[in-house]
């Protein structure tokens, strides 16, 4: 530890101002040795800088002194991570460190980009998180952020903070990783400091080499930490003190080698508490944690958030003070663990390796109840890596922790196990960093690199490929070099050109519309032609699914259909390559369980017979009965022994399928695309391409309620914003609510005695008698607040293109004031318009607008004097009669409405063939964007011509 700050650190008055940001004993700033070390290369200073050292020792505050720096000089700042979690976690520490002071509240400046989604710090979905002061994000998530439209040629105004570097020599995700490393290597940047645990020297030189990075290694830790290993006879232990690593010490004695009385002995002993139990097996965190607490009085009191929904073998447990923690959990399951453990109310956990992802928890020592995984490949047991025991070991006596010490517990039942765990206790060594990137991994990466717009011939790919640090690392330990990766290269861009991703000509090799679709997607070609071969032979038959206004339709049935198409889709099996999302065999394994929607909709699935798919009917099922708003105990019910956490990992992995989907047959579907742009299946005007594309936004709509496990008429409850720290509704509050007959705006807003006795019943209003309240209000802010949020944006951005009056005036008029507001807003991108109505014309459209040589769009305009009034769906759709009337009934018909549309009009429109309905904030997004430069016209035409209502999330992506 060092007391003091190094000569000229460079560190900015954000830092230095905050207690948070730089810790201080009586006054004087107090730096783990790595922190001193670091801000002596130069990290406050904009040197690129490569930090490896232990867990504990402090690197998260480096990476913040980096943002720091990068807010202080007005540039922008990426903070990239390895997992979801843990990006959400450090989305809210920088709003924490940043959003008040140094960005002045702006909750657009902070953007957290995950595969769940992109939204800034108002919980607001957003498209462009390049525009961010602040990005946090996951490796993948921003290789795709890189990826639509290619990757800037130039980031050098943007500091980077690449937090477990180490990453890159992952087997499952380490191609990605680097894949992104060399893009950004080749675009350079302001300042790049990668964080990692501790690399072997060799590989820390080598990985700092290949960026062009100093190198600042410290394999040592701050604070002690004794290993030690329970043989049948003997006691073998390391103990390692800040700035040492001690040597193995044998003890022959007898000690305890059952875990949960190891838990007991610790316990026991002042310090050594809480205990965390590593477990290899999920159903070990679930046993071993009901063994411990089994007779144990039920001595805390939990006070549960409105928003957490506990199991009832997890609610018995944390009143014992013991508490299990694992992916079956779900996301706020495992928060509320991870808080009650912060808050001192836990003494034991049972853990996988979900609690060890780079979290910061006060924990005094660890057992490992195995520490050896079974290989279902090898079916095996096989000792877990070195670097995994390091970082599972290093999550016991942290930094900032009042133990002086931590204490690791491992057991052996021989000889032959303790001489592998001894392996596992020589934190003098570390493993090799392995390689990320093979000839595996080139069908992806290869499309990445000409959607990319980074190549335009084989040897270009070649080259790029050639300039990773994988491929840098295989020449030194292979003499033949990389020669034999070309091979493997062609045959990856032959299956592209195969599947239409690519062209390849005289002239070299072209992606086409649909490789750049399917790259942007980050999935597989062979997902995307599944679901579009698919679509053009039923996409008529399943628009008849769609909801309408005379109420038929069968929107949970077209679901579950779209469901069961993403779990069988190449994305979870082997074509096209290795699978990308798996089924947890808690799914998958049982029998195939009853499975009404199955039998029901058996023609209608893609993968047939049903029943030789148990991963999709059952997971389907699961996911149909989420998303219908099934309270948790029945979904979970309809397949024994599946956990909610299991629910909301496929529930993710569904999304992301019909999300892409959704953005893809938008993409290729466009009337502006000529055919031989397209895959075979969507060439032509026919009625099933016709039938293709009206369902693109539907389809992001199913996205949306799988996400959220929640049906389409509530879905807008997700946008209200309530005040304090809940921010917004939990699932079971407006299904409670919908439940009570409170499902629209307006029965929402009601003040009457009858309504808010309903909402009190619905958010168990004895408890919390604010919320209710707090509730109606939000719904009656609702359209308002998000009105005032993007007229604010949207002025600022308007002021720098010199056309602020003519945004502001499209939220601010109303009536004809606003179909003035338009024509100006027509003129200021340069389409063309015809006035429709006026004297004589009753119950004509007001305009026909003409974009380019495309057929033209008949446009209503719709207003409400009211912000918190909402236009309803028959005013939505009088166009299409107004069209008809003047002769234009083949014409493209759109509704701009201020403030905005009801939330039930969506999910009603999108079987409409030719409707397109859009609020004013999402079309001043989309003026902007084009007097921007980042929208195209072609764009902005198939954006307003695709059936139902377009939000500025689904915008075109720039090109």
């Amino acid at each position: 530890m060092k007391l003091g700050l190094p000569a000229d650190h460079g560190l900015s008055d954000i830092v230095t101002n905050s207690q948070e940001l730089l810790p201080q004993v009586e006054g004087q700033p107090f730096l783990t040795d790595i922190q001193f070390e670091a801000l002596q290369a130069g990290v406050s200073r904009g040197e690129n800088v490569l930090v490896s050292a232990p867990t504990s020792t402090g690197k998260t505050l480096i990476g913040w002194w980096t943002i720091a720096a990068a807010v202080a000089a007005g540039g922008r700042a990426v903070y990239l991570v390895s997992h979801r979690a843990l990006a959400k976690q450090k989305f809210e520490e920088a709003q924490r460190l940043f959003l008040r002071g140094p960005l002045a509240g702006d909750s657009a400046a902070i953007v957290c980009a995950t595969g769940d989604a992109v939204e800034d710090a108002s919980g607001r979905r957003t498209n462009a998180p390049m525009a961010a002061k602040i990005l946090v994000a996951t490796y993948e998530k921003f290789l795709g952020c890189l990826s639509v439209g290619g990757p800037p040629r130039d980031l050098s105004d943007i500091s980077f903070v690449c937090d477990e570097v180490q990453l890159v020599g992952d087997p499952h995700r380490g191609q990605n990783v680097e894949l992104l490393l060399t893009l950004m290597r080749r675009s350079g940047w302001r300042q790049l400091v990668g964080l990692s645990a501790v690399m072997s020297e060799k590989d820390a030189e080598s990985f700092a080499s290949w960026l062009q990075l100093k190198l600042v290694r410290n394999p040592t830790r701050e604070k002690a930490l004794r290993i030690e290993c329970r043989a049948p006879d003997n006691v073998h232990s390391i103990a390692v003190a800040p700035g040492a690593i001690g040597i193995l010490q044998t003890e022959r004695k007898r000690s305890e080698r059952e875990t949960n009385r190891i838990v007991g002995e610790l316990l026991r002993t002042q310090g050594a508490g809480p205990v965390i139990v590593f477990c290899m097996k999920v159903d070990d965190t679930y046993n071993l944690c009901a063994d411990w607490h089994r007779g144990k009085p039920q001595t805390v009191t939990l006070s549960l958030p409105p928003s957490v929904e506990l199991g009832e073998s997890l609610r018995n447990a944390l009143g014992s003070r013991c508490a299990f923690h694992n992916a079956e959990l779900s996301e706020g399951e495992r928060l509320f663990v991870e808080q009650q453990i912060t808050a001192g109310h836990v003494d034991v956990v049972y853990a996988t390796t979900t609690l060890a992802a780079g979290v910061n928890f006060p924990l005094g020592s660890a057992v490992f109840a195995s520490w050896k995984r079974w290989n279902f490949d090898r079916k095996r047991h096989e000792t877990i890596g070195r670097s995994e025991f390091q970082n599972m070991a290093g999550r016991v006596g942290r930094m900032g922790q009042s133990a002086t010490s931590g204490l690791v517990i491992m057991s052996a039942d021989g000889a032959a196990a303790a001489v592998e765990a001894q392996q596992l206790m020589n934190l003098e060594s570390q493993e090799d960093l392995g390689t990320g990137i093979t000839p595996q991994d080139f069908g992806t990466l290869t499309l990445q690199l000409f959607a990319g717009k980074l190549c335009s011939s084989r040897q270009d790919a070649f080259e790029i490929i050639a300039s990773t640090l994988s491929a840098l690392r295989e020449q030194s330990r292979n003499r033949a070099g990389i020669v034999h990766w070309q091979d493997e290269l062609n045959r990856q861009i032959d299956r592209l050109v195969r599947t239409g991703c690519l062209i390849e000509s005289m002239s070299g090799v072209t992606v086409t519309a649909f490789g750049i679709s399917v790259a942007r997607s980050g999935m597989k070609p062979e997902t995307a032609l599944f679901f579009i071969e698919h679509m053009a032979r039923s996409a008529i038959d399943l628009s008849g699914l769609l909801p309408g206004p005379d109420g038929s339709g069968a929107e949970d049935d077209l679901l579950f259909v779209l469901a069961h198409a993403a779990i069988s889709s190449p994305e979870f099996n082997l074509a096209g390559g290795k699978a990308t999302r798996s089924v947890s065999w808690r799914v998958s394994q049982p029998n195939l369980v009853a499975n009404a929607y199955a039998r029901r909709l058996a023609s209608r699935l893609w993968d047939q017979p049903w029943m030789g798919n148990v991963a999709a009917a059952n997971g389907a099922l699961l996911i149909a009965e989420w998303a219908a708003g099934q309270s948790r105990r029945n979904v979970e019910a309809s397949v024994p022994g599946v956990r909610l956490g299991n629910i909301e990992t496929l529930a993710r992995d569904v999304s992301w399928i019909l999300t892409g989907i959704s953005e893809i047959i938008s993409d290729i579907t466009s009337p502006t695309l000529a055919d031989e742009g397209k895959p075979v299946a969507l060439r032509g005007n026919t009625p099933a391409v016709e039938a293709t594309r009206r369902l693109a936004r539907s389809l992001r709509r199913q996205a949306a309620r799988v996400a959220y496990g929640l049906p389409s008429d509530i879905l807008w409850m997700t946008h209200l914003e309530l005040p304090g720290t809940q921010r917004r509704l939990a699932r079971q509050q407006m299904l409670s609510l919908r439940f009570q007959g409170l499902a629209q705006p307006h029965d929402l807003m009601d003040g009457s005695p009858v309504a808010d006795g309903k909402r009190r019943l619905a958010l168990a209003g004895e408890l919390d008698p604010t919320l209710a309240n707090q509730v109606r209000d939000a719904a009656r802010r609702w359209k308002a607040s998000e009105r005032v949020y993007y007229q604010r944006i949207h002025a600022r951005r308007a002021t720098k293109v010199n056309c602020e009056p003519i945004i502001s005036a499209l939220y601010l008029k109303k009536g004809t004031e606003l179909e003035v507001a338009f024509a100006d807003a027509m003129n200021l991108v340069s389409i063309a318009y015809q006035p429709l109505d006026g004297a004589g014309k009753q119950a004509h459209p007001d305009f026909l607008i003409t974009i380019d040589s495309y057929p033209s769009i008949v446009v209503e305009i719709k207003s409400k004097a009211s912000d918190t009034d909402l236009v309803a769906l028959n005013s939505a759709t009088e166009v299409l009669a107004a069209s008809e009337l003047i002769g234009l009934r083949e014409n493209f018909c759109l509704t701009v409405c201020s403030p905005g549309v009801e939330p039930s009009v969506p999910s009603l429109v999108e079987s409409c063939r030719r409707l397109c309905v859009v609020n004013i904030s999402d079309l001043s997004e989309a003026i902007l964007r084009l007097k921007e430069g980042t929208l195209t016209r072609e764009g902005f035409y198939n954006w307003l011509t695709t059936p139902g209502v377009a939000v500025m999330e689904d915008l075109p992506h720039p090109t």
